[in-house]
């Protein structure tokens, strides 16, 4: 169906920035015949930007809020958002209203024989006749919660995934530091064992130096040392020990 064809989502009550019991507030529009759910919206200012009410009501027409909105005199504005079953969105019109005590609010005049005009007996009708909602955010809550788009499990959503990012940066940071003192162990371990080896080796070499300079190289080459001549009488005395045994 062309969009200029199709009936407009009209508000009906509150309107003209009428006083009302802002303890109690009731909210009444014209149904549209292809709408599948509304949402009514309520804000501080006609732009909508700080929302103070934006809750999905089904089918309803008519829905009554309790306890949602300040008695101090303030001024608010409403609409409603339509949405078709082809998928579509549609806005109504903005009325305003000035939430007061019930006290100061502005009682509306009986209905008088058929002088009034048809939207306001409609208006009326749907206020004092059609069953309304008492609207409940706990409601809502489950309302959303099946159709998977409840703040709370949003939120928590959000939360958990906020949550296990932290856990994860945590462990990230864990295994890096655990992996650095790992490597310094490991450099220490390594750095001690070439320092014993390093040692081994010097001692080896100090010994080695000392038997040089004790015996002396004659002849490298041949294997001939410079040896002390009481070390030297002791070998001939025992090879000429051996000779003498073997003969």
């Amino acid at each position: 169906m062309d969009s200029k064809k199709r009936p407009s989502l009209s508000l009906l009550a509150p309107a003209d920035a009428v006083s009302v019991d802002g303890g109690e507030v009731t909210f009444v529009w014209e149904p549209v015949e292809d709408a599948e759910t509304y949402s009514l919206q309520v804000a501080s200012t006609a732009r909508f930007e700080d929302l103070v009410i934006d809750a999905e009501v089904g089918t309803e027409t008519a829905v009554t809020v309790g306890n949602r909105l300040p008695t101090d005199g303030r001024t608010f504005f409403w609409r409603v958002l339509a949405e078709t079953k082809d998928g579509a969105q549609r806005t109504s019109s903005i009325e305003s209203f000035i939430a007061t005590t019930g006290a100061e609010a502005e009682h509306e005049a009986p209905v008088t024989g058929g002088k009034e005009e048809p939207v306001t007996e409609l208006a009326r009708a749907a206020r004092h006749e059609a069953t309304t909602e008492t609207f409940d955010f706990a409601d809502q809550l489950e309302r959303e919660k099946e159709r998977g788009v409840a703040y709370e499990g949003v939120a928590a959503s959000r939360i958990t995934g906020i949550s296990a990012s932290i856990i994860l940066v945590v462990l990230v940071a864990v295994a890096i530091l655990f992996g650095w003192f790992e490597q310094v162990r490991q450099n220490e371990k390594m750095e001690s064992a070439d320092q014993q080896q390093y040692r081994q080796i010097r001692q080896v070499e100090l010994e080695a130096t000392e038997k040089l300079q004790q015996y002396g190289v004659v002849d490298g080459e041949e294997d001939v040392y410079r040896i002390p001549i009481d070390r030297a009488m002791e070998l001939i005395a025992t090879e000429e020990y051996q000779q003498r045994q073997r003969s």
